[in-house]
This record gives C-alpha cells, sequence and structure tokens, in this order.
C-alpha cells in the first residue's frame, strides 16, 4: 500500500494525547495519529445509521468499562518501573484501540443525532 507524507498541526491536548498513547504503546506518535485517521471498522460505524434514536442514545452514553480502565493504568503503572512484555505491550494497545473506537462511535452517533435534529446540548450524558 502506498505511504504518503502528510502535516499535521495538532492542538496540544492532542498531540499530548497521542505522545501518552505512543509512549504507553512503545509506538512512534506519527503511527498512533495514523491509526485515529484510518476507519478501523467502517462496516461498524456505517451500521450506526439504521439505529433509532434512543438505540443512538445509549450509543452515545457507552462508557469504557472500568475493568478496562483499571487494567489500562495497571499497565502504564508497570510500565514506569520495567519495560512492558511484548504481551503487555499488545494488551496495551489493544485497550486503547478499544477506547479510541468507542470515542469514534460515540461521536458518529451523537452527529447521526444531531442530522436528526436532536441537539448534543439537549442530551443528558454523563
Amino acid at each position: 500500500m502506498p505511504v504518503h507524507a502528510v502535516t499535521l498541526e495538532l492542538p496540544d491536548e492532542v498531540y499530548q494525547h497521542a505522545r501518552r498513547v505512543a509512549q504507553a504503546t512503545h509506538r512512534p506518535v506519527e503511527e498512533v495519529v495514523s491509526d485515529w485517521v484510518r476507519p478501523p471498522s467502517q462496516m461498524q460505524l456505517s451500521e450506526l445509521e439504521n439505529l433509532s434514536d434512543g438505540e443512538l442514545l445509549q450509543t452515545a452514553r457507552e462508557m469504557i468499562p472500568v475493568e478496562h480502565t483499571n487494567r489500562l493504568q495497571e499497565l502504564l503503572t508497570v510500565q514506569r518501573q520495567r519495560s512492558l512484555s511484548d504481551e503487555e505491550q499488545r494488551e496495551a494497545l489493544a485497550l486503547v484501540e478499544q477506547e479510541d473506537f468507542l470515542t469514534l462511535k460515540k461521536a458518529k452517533a451523537l452527529y447521526l443525532l444531531k442530522q436528526r435534529g436532536i441537539q448534543p446540548n439537549t442530551l443528558d450524558l454523563d
């Protein structure tokens, strides 16, 4: 697959998040950002268009399971003490990718709701 160089200007908070993910997964920042803009599963995202308003609202309210958040935090703590094993690195990467995909799915659900005339500022998202 051909690769093209692109220069992006990112807000500091986005860059810092990418840098933290890159450190946690021992990958270059460029690779992390590239993964963020690559459609992870267009089939799953396009299926959101077929959901009812209520189902989209439920999708927009989804949260990362506490167990996943806790496990990723554990891995980051371990990483401060020693290098992660290959298996731990793969696990951390998978957890980060799940979080990223959920964020993308929630954003698409909110976008679709807004297109349907349901304003995100009227939603009760905790």
